[in-house]
């Protein structure tokens, strides 16, 4: 994206950047698009209620917070004056311990509470900023609205992969003096709004910045709330050494360690009492500010367009979750789409009904503690205005930047690297149309495999599929005798699954304890997931009848003419078989793997929670040594069928194999290391491929039963 910067290579934070200039904002054609008087937005009562009642209440917070603090310093000093006889009467070290340990307690008390503000702040990570010269019709449209709804113009520009905009103080506390602000622009919200939405969505953030003592207001909430939460939550070195030194020393001084702990623990709860205080004060003045940020969209955008976008955003919202579960899924085979922000986009096509359902379920009431309205009620807030708005222009808001596709691109990347920290190359990075078609591809198989299977998981036994069940005389009638035959058995294989996958959760427990006698476990487990076997055995038979007879099918002339692509899904069948039988010739020791290094993490956690008792670590050690080479052999059993098998789908190695695919490419710094690392990989990208190519097969299944009358 030619002229889009981070704020590293822009501006120094310590200095405030001028604002863009008007020369440098050409005419695009933007402000013809402006019709009408933007009408003044006034503060409503509720409002300022809000305000009077959360200064008052955050003042009272702040109050007992630094009561707290003065009352244990007056104990120590109360303690130290008022109490010296006990040495005086008594030269033992107890007697002197018993007089020191409530200075050393409340001296501690006092240093945890007020860590904190010794603090430095963290360093502000990089930020992908745009510049009048990079974008010129966008920061025309900002300049239009921050002079209708009297905002402050943005110091900075950023955009970034969220799914979201947002305003906010560029210095923190440094620059709430003056209108130094920042505007920061979701990339996934201009590729999916038309510029009359996304304006509106500006104007809302504006009307955040018009707020002025609301704005400011709201960050001291916020930072007050963040510092309960860090003197709340956070355990620091500090903290550690603590613990450490409690568990390590003898118990007759370690006792008065202990105890310190459990009144550092003790102010900690009469903390989180006060943060949670804090969040319900203001919770009520953040959903005020929010209706009122809203009047700004409505008056800008209109009514109707209010309401379309907060419908959009809700897909977007359910689309980013889906698109990130997939990128997590992608990352495991060291691949990311090269433009999320288009990508989250065309997940939106692709997002399940319920995961849709669980989003807009969320947005049809407003909670107690909801720090944002729901949907309803704002749409119908916005709604009563009724405001027709003062800006139309249907046109893709992606239009406004100068090239938005180099700009995706480049914050995506931006994103990977500096936000999640990935190192990845240009060969990690799949194109748009790749992503699209891989995304479409999964969604349609993962839709597929829930029809096929009836909406049962099989997770531990592998569908096998081999070459010989791919030929019978009557494969029609065999095909949809299986498929009755799943049908009437689901109510039982349901609930074996149930049985099969506690017994699982069972037998894990017992392959997790270090002691011998806790790994017996693992036995009665065995033996129940043994006694559902065959019930689950039948309804893998018919599956597999059911699969191997339309795959059989698809081969036929007459059939084929009524299936789309027929020729080509012949081609992905002929493709995925091989990769698809080595993967179940490995699914067994695959499991078997899982639950071995499931065992070795255990262990390993169990030895570093571990501090005193060196007979409990050896036995861990012993567990550690008997786990490793089981699991050594066990990479070996995976491996072995998936030598020369090529990867199916795209990579950017083109002669990838599965062997390749698998193989562990993190670093290691000890042998052990390595080994987890291995497990890693071989779990995280083996086990989702077999699901992908099984879901593969049954979606091509589905598309022969829908030509032969099954569906």
């Amino acid at each position: 994206m030619t002229g889009s910067i981070t704020i590293a290579e822009a501006t120094s934070l310590a200095t405030k950047p001028a604002p863009f200039p008007a020369a440098a904002v050409t005419a695009s054609g933007v402000n013809p698009d402006f019709t009408g008087t933007f009408e003044p937005v006034h503060l409503s009562l509720g409002y300022r209620i809000g305000m009077v009642a959360v200064c008052c209440g955050m003042a009272l917070l702040l109050a007992v917070y630094l009561g707290i603090m003065g009352c244990a310093a007056y104990g120590v000093y109360y303690h130290f004056h008022a109490h010296s006889a006990m040495i005086a009467a008594s030269g033992n070290v107890f007697a002197i311990i018993i007089y020191y340990w409530p200075c050393l307690a409340g001296s501690i008390l006092i240093f945890f509470m007020v860590k904190p503000i010794l603090a430095r702040r963290p360093e502000q990570p990089p930020k992908y900023s745009l510049t009048p010269q990079s974008d010129p019709a966008l920061f025309e449209l900002i300049g239009r609205i921050c002079e209708l709804t009297r905002a402050p113009l943005p110091s900075r520009v950023d955009v970034d992969c969220q799914i979201n905009a947002s305003a906010s103080f560029r210095r923190g506390l440094l620059s709430m003096r003056g209108y130094d602000v920042v505007l920061t622009i979701g990339l996934p919200l201009a590729a999916g709004l038309t510029m009359q939405e996304f304006a509106g969505v500006l104007a809302h953030e504006f009307g955040h910045f018009a707020q002025g003592a609301g704005m400011r207001l709201t960050y001291l909430i916020r930072a007050t709330s963040a510092w309960f939460a860090r003197v709340v939550y956070e355990r620091d070195e500090w903290y550690v050494r603590l613990v450490q030194a409690a568990y390590s020393l003898n118990i007759r001084l370690a006792i008065f360690l202990h105890l310190i702990r459990f009144s550092i623990w003790l102010s900690r709860r009469i903390l989180w009492v006060l943060m949670h205080l804090g969040h319900v004060i203001s919770c009520f003045m953040l959903r005020q500010m929010e209706y009122d940020a809203d009047g700004y969209e409505t008056r800008l955008a209109g009514s109707e367009a209010f309401a379309r976008t907060a419908t959009k955003l809700q897909q977007l919202h359910a689309a980013g979750l889906f698109a990130y579960e997939k990128v997590r899924e992608s990352w495991n085979g060291r691949r990311l789409p090269e433009n999320l922000p288009s990508f989250i986009n065309v997940c939106i096509n692709n997002t399940p009904a319920e995961l849709r359902e669980k989003i807009e379920s969320g947005t049809r009431e407003t909670r107690f503690l909801d720090t944002h309205p729901c949907d309803a009620d704002r749409i119908k807030a916005a709604k009563t205005l009724n405001q027709t708005g003062i800006f139309h222009n249907d046109r893709p808001a992606s239009e406004l930047f100068n090239d938005f596709d180099g700009l995706c691109k480049g914050a995506s990347r931006f994103h990977y690297e500096n936000e999640l920290e990935l190192k990845i190359t240009d060969r990690n990075l799949v194109s748009h149309e790749i992503a699209e078609q891989d995304s479409l591809s999964q969604t349609q198989g993962e839709q597929a495999y829930r029809d096929f299977f009836l909406g049962l998981r099989l997770k531990f036994r592998p569908i096998v599929l081999p070459a010989a069940e791919l030929c019978n005389a009557n494969p029609k009638e065999t095909l949809l005798a299986a498929k009755r035959e799943m049908e009437q058995s689901k109510p039982a294989v349901q609930k074996a699954l149930a049985d099969h996958e506690q017994a699982e959760l069972n037998y894990q427990r017992g392959l997790d304890a270090i002691s011998q006698t806790a790994q017996q476990a693992t036995v009665m487990a065995a033996e129940t997931m043994k006694s559902l076997v065959p019930t689950l055995e039948k309804f893998e038979r018919n599956a597999k009848a059911r699969l191997g007879s339309a795959l059989q099918l698809l081969k036929e002339p007459g059939i084929a003419e009524g299936i789309k692509n027929a020729a080509a899904l012949r081609a992905e069948v002929a493709q995925l078989t091989p990769v698809y039988v080595a993967l179940c010739q490995a699914f067994e020791p695959l499991q078997e793997l899982r639950r071995q290094f499931r065992a070795l993490t255990a262990a390993m956690d169990a030895a570093g929670q571990e501090q005193r008792r060196s007979l409990r670590l050896e036995r861990i050690e012993a567990r550690v040594n008997e786990l490793t080479p089981r699991i050594k052999d066990l990479l070996e059993r995976v491996r072995s069928p998936l030598l020369d098998v090529p990867y199916p789908f795209h990579h950017a190695r083109q002669d990838l194999t599965l062997d390749a695919f698998a193989k562990n490419d993190i670093p290691a710094s000890t042998k052990l290391q390595a080994i987890f690392n291995d497990c890693t990989c071989h779990l995280d990208r083996l086990l989702p491929l077999y699901q992908r190519v099984l879901s593969r097969f049954v979606f091509i299944a589905l598309s022969v039963e829908r030509a032969v009358g099954g569906n």
